[in-house]
């Protein structure tokens, strides 16, 4: 079916069509160009963003907005050139307002071509990306001044952009870090578990940190590892969601938490020590208060000395504690109990008259431990005992003897 010509009223009609929907793009300013370079038709957005009515630009050259040394280097024929022979082409510079204030603008220029396939005019699009080259700019400043090193990356977990302090702590050029799996900055072994942790974070993006309660570690150009922390946040933006790292080098934290605890591990042996008395006598004079982590200290300390000595009988000296609660007793309960089994008897001395009442009020039974004023009533019956285990064993070997004899 072929379509009846257009006479020279729809012709008009049409160009008003175009002309009316070019004047409603108000974020873009879209200028139709002649074969050489020279401005035909002139949008509202236009006029709004350069300042020029259409009388005053209509045939002049679009040159008119660029800046004398754009004008000086011929840049203007050189892209007219570069779009004649490519095609459409998309390009970002400076131009100049009517006033002579200069804006950043990014622009598409695209030919038009006859019916025999010629050239025969352009069509420029220019957006004012003026704020957002600054507020990228002022990204860009704010990620070089983070104290921590910056990684973004996309949703393919590819590098897209890295800060200055990346370089410093990974010993990476950019060149080297950008459009690689972030993977690069972790050991070998951990790779296939970071994995799923990056997955699960684009699963669910928000502000968090990453790995919670595991030991993670980062590592540099030449293999070595340190140990760091790291902070995730989404970012939003026009190429989809983006996630920023806030990557820490705690290897200076981690060596004084390690110094800090060895230091409370020397500390609560000095305030705990086991001392032989006697041979097969041991002495804990416990001091203060008596906490979970102190008391699994205390306990292992008695079992590992009385493996070492052989003891019989330890006594537990509690006239430095100031207070006997529940768990105090069952954390003094528990430690009888293991020395029990290991053989060795256990005394407590240095109860006090008020921690006597103390225990009877809460009810706290210790079971079958013999207890002692007074330290020296303590070894007194630790001597005692130790006869008696000794008569007892001198017996039964007296006995095994005459058995041996047939008597």
């Amino acid at each position: 079916m072929t379509m009846p010509p257009q006479d020279g009223r729809d012709q008009h009609r049409n160009v008003r069509d175009v002309e009316e929907m070019l004047d409603a793009i108000t974020d873009h300013a879209v200028v139709k160009l002649g074969p050489g370079g020279e401005v035909v038709r002139w949008s509202r957005s236009a006029r709004e963003m350069t300042g020029y009515t259409v009388s005053e630009v209509e045939g002049q050259p679009l040159a008119l907005l660029r800046t004398a040394e754009d004008r000086e280097a011929g840049l203007v024929e050189q892209e007219l050139d570069a779009v004649r022979r490519d095609g459409r082409r998309e390009f970002q510079g400076w131009r100049v307002r009517k006033g002579g204030e200069r804006f950043l603008a990014h622009t598409v220029l695209t030919p038009v071509h006859g019916e025999d396939g010629t050239v025969t005019g352009f069509v420029e699009v220019l957006k004012d990306a003026t704020e957002s080259a600054r507020a990228e700019s002022l990204f860009h400043g704010l990620l070089e001044s983070a104290p921590d090193a910056m990684v973004i990356v996309g949703s393919d977990g590819r590098i897209v952009l890295v800060n200055r302090q990346t370089e410093t702590l990974f010993g990476f050029e950019r060149a080297d870090l950008v459009g690689r799996e972030i993977e690069v900055l972790v050991p070998p072994r951990f790779r296939d578990r970071h994995i799923g942790h990056r997955n699960g974070f684009l699963a669910d993006p928000r502000l968090r940190p990453m790995g919670v309660g595991l030991q993670l570690s980062g590592m540099r150009r030449n293999g070595t590892e340190f140990p760091i922390e790291i902070s995730l946040s989404p970012l939003d933006t026009s190429e989809g969601t983006l996630v920023a790292a806030a990557i820490r080098d705690v290897t200076e934290r981690r060596e004084t938490e390690q110094r800090l605890q060895r230091q409370r591990d020397e500390i609560l042996e000095l305030s705990t020590p086991v001392i032989q008395v006697w041979d097969k006598v041991l002495a804990l004079p416990i001091i203060g208060t008596l906490d979970t982590l102190r008391a699994t200290r205390l306990t292992e300390g008695l079992l590992e000395k009385i493996a070492q000595t052989q003891a019989e009988v330890a006594i537990l000296d509690i006239s430095g504690v100031p207070t006997i609660d529940t768990q105090v007793a069952q954390h003094l309960l528990k430690t009888v109990q293991a020395a029990a089994l290991m053989g060795t008897v256990s005394i407590m001395s240095g109860v006090r008259p008020e921690t006597a009442q103390s225990m009877v009020h809460l009810g706290i039974d210790m079971g079958r431990l013999r207890s002692r004023n007074t330290l020296q009533d303590a070894l007194q019956l630790a001597l005692a005992v130790l006869a008696e285990r000794a008569g007892t064993a001198a017996s039964a070997t007296r006995a095994l003897s005459a058995g041996g004899r047939g008597e």
